[in-house]
């Protein structure tokens, strides 16, 4: 499987409705954001939650940054009457991801990538700031093929402040990728469902609903 110029147009679509993070430690909230309302589209409505909801329910503060651990118990009964829930795997394969993205009835998904992620963007120091401390980051895949990863990321807007280049980064290596994804806290991945979904087939999924 190659990524198309189909694959690509349905991308830059995507995203032209998602919005960036404003912050440069706010990338959870702003991931659940756009793939919550992408989802949410996708089925004819609109998006159930305002970022400041998510930012709630993320424990973002600002300078502190926030965790995906809660996020589950806490969106789950502010999204219940629209009939989705939420899902985190660890471990996750390319795989996995792939499938999770072709399901309809499942949002785009989430993965953490460690901040040596940074290090690839040209004109951009990760080490910026007081304390020189980057925090580990968020994307959202669309696509994986043999060799690369297609994916948005909402720190768009930053890095064009921050360096001469007129576009962020959407693709990558998946032996990169992988690199950073496994780096990062515990390879988790998460997405949107429908309630009534089953599992994926994979045991890795079965292994850690």
């Amino acid at each position: 499987m190659t990524i198309t110029d189909a694959d690509r147009e349905t991308f830059q679509t995507t995203v032209e409705e998602f919005r960036p993070q404003i912050t440069e430690d706010m990338c959870l909230p702003t991931a659940l954001k756009n793939v919550l309302d992408e989802f949410a589209g996708r089925h004819g409505s609109d998006g159930p939650l305002s970022l400041s909801d998510l930012n709630d329910i993320c424990d973002y503060r600002a300078g502190s940054a926030s965790s995906a651990q809660g996020v589950p118990a806490k969106l789950d009964p502010e999204i219940e009457e629209y009939g989705i829930e939420t899902r985190i795997s660890i471990g996750t394969s390319f795989e996995d991801l792939q499938a999770i993205i072709d399901d309809d009835d499942r949002s785009l998904p989430i993965v953490e990538l460690d901040s040596a992620y940074f290090d690839s963007v040209d004109g951009y120091d990760p080490r910026g700031g007081i304390d020189g401390y980057q925090w580990d980051h968020v994307v959202i895949p669309f696509t994986v093929n043999d060799e690369t990863v297609l994916f948005y990321d909402p720190f768009e807007e930053i890095f064009q402040r921050s360096t001469r280049i007129d576009s962020p980064p959407t693709e990558r290596s998946k032996t990169q990728f992988y690199e950073w994804w496994t780096a990062a806290s515990s390879r988790w991945t998460m997405w949107l469902q429908r309630r009534d979904q089953q599992v994926l087939t994979s045991p890795r999924f079965k292994d850690n609903e």
